[in-house]
């Protein structure tokens, strides 16, 4: 059985700064796979700082690479499908395969550009920019260098931060980089309250369901997500990923008819739907989760109703999360959404619309 697991943790990425002077910083980079991390900070001056990871074996460089090495990189970093490119535009699969993450923190004068690729998936659309990149990172440590032990120079190739009165900088911040022992995915668990965007909203427009839905089989992986409104309006979007093959997304939207709705509402006042009490997951950061899982969002008169399903509910053991109730539960509210919803051949949306079910269409 899969188990997924949802973490999420930052590491701080100082403003750039030696002894008192602002200095240029062109790229940070950091490669991680099954065996082994590395991570590199390059100035446009061609000065470095490298640390590779072996297991427990750490090592760290320090050197300066040619002019014409930093122009390489530069002419890499202009490369179209690298400036133009958005974290919200690099598509995760639902199921991963090949461990593998990239990060690339790329100073673009005005501002800095923080990319996150989580798998070998995400990256392959990129693959002709990313992956001179990567063999600049592996090559890095042929170049003339100085080597220091762990104690002396590990820093996560983050810039370094010497306390002293200095000048007011006028360059943007460095985003926040998530270090080599990190990675996130979006979780289940965690979502946006159902409320409207804007509190004087139409009561007519006012969601009145959210579902999100994760159902992981041999070979196969679907997540989805359904938004309702109390006119009937509703949006729709499919994640569908067979094993070692890209996301395939649908995005629909419709409406339902008044019938459909009279019995969508008997189908939530069920009072099995109605006891449901949510239990916060044990633990902080962590959330190791077992089978399939629903998060819904019920608006009821006294407030939203959130609660998590789970076909393996009250079979998780030790730290695994089982969620509040049974998916079984809600087994009349997801035939509905199959039947009026899912394969109601409504309209299609183009991917770029895509909000993951924060408002409607």
């Amino acid at each position: 059985m899969r188990a997924l697991f949802f973490i999420v943790s930052v590491a701080t990425l100082a403003p750039p700064q030696v002894d008192g002077q602002y200095s240029s910083y062109l790229l940070r980079i950091s490669h991680k796979t099954f065996d082994d991390y590395s991570c590199a900070l390059l100035q446009e001056n061609g000065a470095f700082h490298l640390e590779f990871a072996h297991g427990d074996d750490l090592k760290v460089f320090e050197g300066t690479t040619s002019a014409g090495d930093v122009q390489k990189i530069q002419r890499l970093l202009a490369n179209p499908q690298l400036t133009g490119l958005s974290q919200e535009q690099i598509e995760e699969p639902i199921v991963r395969g090949k461990t593998e993450t990239l990060q690339l923190t790329i100073y673009r004068h005005d501002h800095w550009q923080d990319l996150f690729f989580q798998s070998v998936e995400s990256e392959e659309t990129f693959e002709r920019a990313l992956e001179p990149l990567v063999r600049w990172l592996d090559e890095l440590h042929k170049l003339p260098h100085k080597m220091f032990s762990e104690d002396e120079g590990k820093q996560n190739c983050l810039p370094p931060r010497k306390i002293a009165l200095k000048k007011r900088d006028s360059s943007p911040t460095p985003p926040q980089p998530i270090t080599s022992t990190d990675w996130a995915i979006k979780s289940i668990l965690k979502v946006p309250a159902l409320a409207p965007a804007v509190p004087t909203a139409p009561a007519s427009i006012r969601p009145i369901l959210r579902v999100y839905s994760l159902a992981v089989r041999t070979g196969e992986a679907q997540q989805s997500c359904a938004l309702i409104a109390e006119n009937g309006r509703y949006r729709f979007e499919n994640h569908y990923q067979k094993m070692g093959r890209a996301v395939n997304i649908g995005i629909t939207s419709g409406k339902l008819n008044s019938e459909e709705l009279v019995e969508l509402r008997s189908i939530l006042d069920n009072p099995a739907l109605l006891k449901i009490q949510h239990h916060e997951p044990r633990g902080s950061a962590a959330v190791p989760m077992l089978g399939d899982m629903l998060n819904l969002s019920i608006m009821r008169p006294e407030g939203e109703q959130n609660i998590i399903l789970s076909s393996s509910f009250g079979r998780q053991f030790g730290s695994f999360y089982g969620g509040d109730a049974d998916t079984s539960v809600a087994h009349d509210l997801t035939e509905f959404l199959k039947d009026h919803i899912e394969n109601a051949g409504a309209s299609i949306l183009n991917k770029s619309a895509r909000n993951d079910c924060t408002e409607l269409p």
